[in-house]
């Protein structure tokens, strides 16, 4: 069997509930009728913490509502950023054991899946139920192929965030929010600092958490389209500017909480949110594992800022793709769930990420969401490198993260730019 028991009884009891009330007063409309599909549908993800389980259930709920002879089948492996689940997903796919539904990111990890021909293509599905016209055309562009999209989102999250409790912030006799300079950082930091905290919470037992706290520091100094010229190599690692974030990374680092690698990310959040430390760089997962794990108001309890400029989105992109094989019907239903405008609303309430269908009501969602919502729609969107969303190979995003645990073992500014710029130009 290739899945839990006790996670399929989860997903289906969730959604029987929503079954029922649907149901209520009314005669039942057979599968056959409703176009509903049948049979077992394995999900596989590494979505494992309190506020991404709970966001994945709302899915799951919407699919067996709308299917209830299907059985939608949890098979989430643990693991920060899926470092674990990537694994075994890559030796079963190789064994030819290829789950109905995956979750994945746009861009070069995309991709790899698209040329090994597991996935299918989801043109059709986009058409007819049109959603060309409220997904953005860029979002749209990164999940593209040979004129062939192969992946729905869930939402969008915002890579660069700067998460800060209010309490420490307070203490320290600081203010930050909106777009902020690093000195301005840096101020804040040594204030806390002073004060007996930590100013930075980091959980890097997984690299990926460094990595992207050095993404952001980059892309707040050079900008979107900075970032953007780095990715595409039109501009050297080794400029000033670069240089120049990648030592501020050095200096942030000596700010971290003394067990950082020994933690993970949600245990970073954990400390912000018990003001063992003041601030924790992460995307904006982060918002809901503070409001549903951690039982905290945004705004009451924390606030949050940006390096640079506030308007520049690191996109990072929860999307789902369909497998080649047993149950294809079923895993086009799941697709069809996940973009649902109802679920849309929900899934990202709770997983502290914007809705990707511009059609759907976001007056609903927490304050922190609205405005990355608009960011979203009106911002500067630039990819994440850290979780494969750039439209370059795998093996690049794979050279920043050793270059990465290289940089903090050995605080070697040039030795990381020259690796990535090799990297790059081996793309």
């Amino acid at each position: 069997m290739k899945f839990n028991s006790l996670a399929k009884f989860t997903a289906i009891s969730t959604a029987s509930l929503l079954l029922l009330s649907a149901c209520a007063g009314g005669a039942e409309e057979t599968p056959a009728e409703t176009g509903a599909v049948a049979g077992e549908v394995e999900v596989f993800s590494w979505w494992t913490s309190g506020s991404e389980d709970a966001a994945l259930q709302a899915i799951f709920a919407a699919a067996v509502a709308n299917n209830p002879d299907a059985e939608f089948i949890n098979a989430a492996v643990a693991g920060g950023a899926g470092t674990n689940a990537k694994q075994v997903l890559a030796t079963r796919l190789a064994g030819g054991d290829v789950p109905e539904v995956w979750q994945t990111h746009p861009g070069g990890e995309l991709g790899d899946y698209v040329a090994q021909g597991v996935v299918l293509s989801l043109t059709d599905l986009y058409e007819s139920e049109g959603w060309y016209d409220v997904v953005p055309k860029k979002l749209i562009d990164s999940m593209t192929y040979d004129g062939e999209v192969y992946s729905v989102l869930t939402g969008v999250h915002r890579g660069n965030v700067i998460w800060i409790n209010k309490s420490v912030m307070e203490a320290a006799g600081v203010s930050l929010s909106g777009g902020i300079s690093w000195d301005q950082f840096a101020e804040a930091a040594a204030a806390m600092a002073a004060n007996g905290v930590a100013p930075v919470c980091l959980g890097d037992k997984d690299i990926w958490t460094a990595a992207q706290l050095l993404e952001a520091i980059i892309v707040g100094e050079v900008g979107a389209s900075g970032w953007d010229s780095l990715l595409a190599g039109s501009k050297s690692w080794g400029d000033a500017d670069v240089q120049t974030a990648v030592g501020h990374f050095l200096t942030a680092m000596e700010w971290t909480n003394a067990d950082h690698k020994a933690l993970g990310w949600t245990d970073a959040v954990a400390g912000l949110a018990a003001g063992t430390c003041g601030m924790n760089v992460m995307g904006d997962w982060a918002y809901g594992e503070l409001l549903v794990k951690q039982g905290k108001v945004d705004g009451q309890d924390f606030t949050y800022a940006f390096f640079g400029n506030e308007s520049d989105f690191v996109t990072v992109g929860d999307s789902f793709v369909v497998g080649k094989g047993s149950n294809e019907a079923g895993g086009l239903a799941f697709a069809k769930a996940i973009m649902d405008p109802k679920v849309q609303i929900e899934f990202n309430k709770l997983k502290g990420s914007s809705p990707v269908r511009s059609d759907v009501d976001v007056s609903v969602l927490g304050v922190y969401q609205q405005g990355a919502s608009k960011t979203l729609s009106s911002g500067n969107q630039t990819p994440s490198l850290v979780h494969g969303q750039a439209l370059v190979a795998a093996a690049v995003g794979q050279a920043y993260a050793e270059a990465v645990t290289l940089l903090q073992a050995n605080g070697d500014v040039a030795a990381f730019s020259a690796a990535m710029d090799n990297a790059i130009a081996n793309n």
